[in-house]
């Protein structure tokens, strides 16, 4: 550790409202994944931190050294075509795992997905236990890893497996929870993908963290993609962390897609109807599976497949499968209706065996 205690020379400037310097945020950092630092000492920088707002710098230096301390899951070779499709969670939405089933579709459209994920904490059934389920290890050897994106276009990294720096920051974090607090560590998730792929379609639960963690992974080298927010009308809930047909979406670009301000898109933009958002529910792991296959078998709401389809043609419009959104619709309805993706599934669970 540090000499200096530079989480309590830190902690003051925050409860000021001043920003902290880039190197000092590192040291801070560092300090905070420490056992030896004391639980109070943590639980005062992050409240501080989240009273105070941070800026989009403050979100890139935490990617950037959150990455750095993350365990490498040796993927060099497909990163710089693959794409990761995850959400903030928090939005209490209790929707179906929208963005994982899209990362089948397009897997099985051959576009390199690494996919970096959780155990939910808000809902019944997180990104991992759909992924579990259709037989995928959570925690298998390097080299499998490394076999599952050559012969399936697919990894999944389970999160708590490459992050060893978050054990020491789980008791402040849940403390901080039960106080009603939101810390970074409820954004950070999907930004720290370990295997660093080029592309990303990030969804958060707050609007107002779009531009900050559109800059902050433009920063961080991603070279294309979006960080999306659905509207939806349910007051109950407002909005959710991913791209829907139910409503206006609130898009900011990253790298080579990068925008002046957040950009409004509607349903239409992707050519599909306005739907209605209980369509989009979800609910144990058992439920989710059966939403699955009604999309498999194409019986599903119209507004839960078009959520599907505008999810998955972002997708593929990011990585450069496909020139427009519009193509990129036709390719995921395509994929659907043809069997690939039920017959990408088959062989999931074929290689796994």
């Amino acid at each position: 550790m540090n000499d200096k205690d530079h989480l309590s020379s830190s902690i003051p400037n925050l409860k000021l409202g001043h920003d902290i310097p880039e190197e000092e945020l590192s040291c801070c950092i560092r300090e905070i994944t420490q056992e030896a630092v004391s639980f109070q000492k943590k639980k005062d920088f992050l409240k501080a931190l989240a009273q105070k707002g941070e800026n989009y710098e403050e979100f890139s230096v935490f990617i950037r050294e959150f990455r750095k301390m993350s365990i490498d899951p040796e993927l060099q070779e497909f990163a710089p075509n693959a794409i990761d499709l995850c959400g903030t969670g928090g939005d209490k939405a209790h929707s179906f795992n929208i963005s994982t089933f899209v990362s089948f579709i397009v897997a099985s459209a051959g576009v390199p997905v690494i996919k970096h994920g959780n155990r939910s904490i808000s809902s019944k059934c997180g990104s991992a236990d759909l992924i579990e389920a259709i037989g995928i290890p959570l925690n298998p050897p390097v080299e499998m890893i490394r076999e599952c994106m050559k012969s399936l276009n697919y990894t999944f990294l389970f999160a708590p497996h490459f992050h060893p720096a978050f054990k020491h920051i789980a008791p402040v974090r849940k403390a901080l929870a039960e106080e009603g607090i939101i810390t970074i560590f409820n954004l950070l998730g999907p930004t720290i993908n370990p295997a660093k792929p080029a592309y990303q379609l990030l969804g958060v639960f707050d609007p107002n963290y779009l531009a900050k963690i559109g800059k902050a992974l433009t920063s961080n080298n991603v070279k294309a993609g979006l960080v999306v927010h659905g509207k939806v009308n349910d007051s109950n809930i407002g909005g959710v962390d991913e791209l829907t047909a139910c409503g206006e979406n609130q898009v900011f670009g990253i790298g080579e897609l990068a925008m002046k301000q957040i950009e409004r898109w509607q349903p239409e933009r992707w050519q599909v109807k306005n739907g209605d958002f209980s369509d989009l529910g979800g609910g144990d792991l058992a439920e989710n599976l059966q939403i699955m296959r009604s999309l498999l078998k194409g019986n599903a709401p119209d507004s839960l497949r078009n959520t599907v389809l505008v999810n998955a043609s972002t997708a593929l419009w990011i990585q450069g499968k496909c020139a427009s959104l519009e193509e990129g619709i036709e390719l995921a309805d395509s994929l659907l209706i043809n069997g690939n993706v039920e017959q990408w599934l088959e062989k999931v669970s074929d290689f796994f065996k």
